[in-house]
């Protein structure tokens, strides 16, 4: 095996066990929060109980869950670690409802980073649903800017080959975007020069040209796709 399918290899293998990790913690964080029992003086409230902890443990797992898999989630990570994260609290809010744990009307704390008011079950399962759905829709808000971006569907279609490009000349179309001339060789060593809207962040970026084989110099078959990785500038 080669090292860049180990490294890929031991990269998803990280992101799964960091996302058992997160799940395990946000669901325990709530599936526990009513036997917790704070100790409170002036100084503030401490306990020894890991549910107690768990919301923080639980953030901070998220944050590396979402370092760890923006390689693959790229503009939907954000959006889906809290939609994960507030999936778990809330199934572990249902499964202490299902154990008889609590019921809907019953009233507790849920610490996150400082204690919250305390609220009914049933108003807490409200909050992480609205938030899971919201995490959501950042997701795949998130999913559809990274598709287009990366032309990602175009690059696995047999119809479409890709090369590497260059962007000449620049003329703004809207704050993010603009019209550029992208320069490329198609296979057969044929240069083109082919008119089209990017993003402007391609700019800073090596870019590929997604053409159509049999018409590589076509505008409307032509895309270009701006990698993950910014180039590195050397003054």
């Amino acid at each position: 095996m080669s090292h860049r399918p180990y490294a890929q290899a031991l990269r998803g293998l990280a992101c799964a066990l960091m996302a058992w990790q997160v799940w395990l913690v946000w669901h325990t964080s709530t599936y526990d929060a009513a036997s917790v029992r704070w100790s409170c003086d002036t100084e503030g409230c401490a306990t020894d109980q890991f549910a107690g902890m768990a919301p923080i443990v639980g953030i901070a797992s998220a944050v590396l869950l979402g370092f760890l898999s923006s390689r693959y989630l790229q503009r939907a990570t954000a959006g889906a670690v809290v939609a994960f994260s507030a999936l778990a609290a809330a199934v572990g809010w249902r499964d202490a409802l299902s154990a008889g744990r609590v019921g809907r009307a019953t009233v507790t704390d849920f610490h996150i980073v400082l204690p919250i008011s305390r609220l009914p079950v049933a108003d807490w399962l409200t909050i992480l649903w609205t938030a899971a759905a919201a995490g959501l829709v950042a997701a795949s808000w998130g999913a559809v800017v990274s598709v287009r971006r990366t032309a990602v569907l175009r690059r696995i279609s047999r119809r479409y080959t890709t090369a590497e490009a260059t962007l000449q000349g620049w003329r703004t179309v809207s704050r993010s975007r603009g019209e550029a001339v992208v320069v490329f060789e198609d296979h057969t060593g044929v240069r083109h020069e082919v008119p089209a809207v990017v993003d402007r962040i391609a700019l800073d970026r090596p870019v590929l040209a997604v053409y159509d084989a049999t018409r590589p110099g076509d505008p409307d078959r032509t895309r270009v796709a701006v990698p993950r990785k910014r180039l590195l500038r050397i003054s």
